[in-house]
């Protein structure tokens, strides 16, 4: 074998080279690496947050239900005996006045009969004079006598009935009104039980709407409401008269009538109608953002900054108005509750606010 005769200084020139490099410029400092970066723990940090701060409001808690219109007044116009229909004076959906004259059935009949019965009474009272003359001289009994004075009686009774039999012949408006829609004809055979025409009263006009259990404590008559109805965007006001006494075991509500001006008879009976009725007005009502309410397994919660953290209250909550909600306990006046990062704001979280959300 041929020993290798390249010099062996070769293999020393990478060595030399590594060597030199390291002493190198050994009298200045070489630069250390950048510190790594320290992260502290995350309960050490300070949120940034925006907050809110609790101001006094007046809030009206408000009532809305849903209702139908009545007429103030309605009766069917019927007639009280049988008979043929003689005549009808109105004409379908006028207005008419209080004891006007609507229809009348044939009465012949029983003006004949009144006739006979004035005759009878004039026979009678003409045997009662002649009676008396006879007592005086004893050839009449008194037991006769009385009896004459009794058949008086009895055909001025029914000369009474006839009188009132004739008075049912033609019937009057019982209040001033507006008539509904004809559902006979004249000539028609009629009985007690068919309705000629509805008569209503719709100035004043009927409200009536149900109210929930809840809102009782609150309700009484001569509060004020609005309304509207289907078709057009006017409200109404109208009055609450009368307040029912007995719950709906169903539905849990309470039964509510309010009466309203109509005078030009624009609402209608049967209308559909929305109601909104103020029922309390707080003068400092406490009110936060919507979104500052944190559901919870038990209720809601509200994170509230307190000495530089965050503390969770449970609170109730009321009424809702727009971006707004009432909170009725847990927090006061003056508080600063927090509206943003709630999704990582925990219970005694360092928090530090940055911005506060103007109401």
């Amino acid at each position: 074998m041929i020993p290798d005769s390249r010099p062996r200084s070769i293999w020393l020139i990478p060595i030399f080279s590594l060597v030199v490099l390291m002493s190198c410029g050994s009298d200045e400092e070489v630069p250390s690496a950048a510190p790594a970066p320290s992260f502290a723990p995350p309960s050490a940090q300070a949120m940034t947050v925006e907050g809110f701060v609790v101001t006094p409001q007046t809030m009206a808690r408000t009532l809305e239900a849903t209702g139908s219109l009545l007429p103030n007044e309605a009766v069917p116009i019927q007639f009280e005996r049988n008979g043929r229909l003689e005549k009808l004076y109105f004409q379908e959906g006028a207005n008419v006045k209080a004891g006007q004259l609507l229809a009348e059935i044939d009465d012949s009949e029983l003006l004949a009969q009144k006739k006979k019965l004035e005759v009878s009474l004039d026979l009678a009272e003409k045997q009662v004079a002649r009676g008396k003359e006879l007592v005086a001289i004893q050839a009449m009994s008194q037991e006769e006598y009385d009896r004459l004075l009794n058949s008086i009686e009895s055909i001025k009774a029914d000369l009474a009935l006839n009188e009132i039999l004739i008075g049912k012949s033609k019937i009057y408006a019982p209040f001033s009104g507006t008539l509904g829609l004809r559902q006979v004809s004249e000539g028609t055979y009629i009985g007690p039980s068919d309705v000629i025409i509805d008569l209503y009263q719709i100035h004043p006009i009927k409200l009536e709407f149900d109210v929930p259990e809840r809102f009782l404590p609150e309700m009484k008559t001569g509060q004020n409401l609005t309304f509207t109805v289907v078709g057009q965007d006017k409200p109404y006001e109208a009055r609450v008269y009368a307040i029912g006494t007995e719950l709906n075991p169903e539905t849990r509500t309470v039964r509510v009538r309010g009466i309203a001006n109509n005078p030009q008879q624009i609402l209608k009976p049967g209308q559909f109608a929305k109601v909104q009725l103020v029922t309390s007005v707080t003068q400092e009502a406490v009110l936060v953002p919507t979104d500052a309410i944190v559901p919870i397994l038990d209720g809601k919660e509200i994170f509230v900054a307190r000495g530089g953290t965050a503390q969770a209250i449970n609170v109730r909550t009321g009424e809702r108005r727009d971006a707004y909600i009432e909170v009725l306990n847990g927090i006061k006046i003056g508080d600063t509750v927090i509206v943003s990062g709630l999704m990582s704001v925990a219970n005694g979280s360092k928090i530090v606010i940055n911005r506060f959300v103007q109401p």
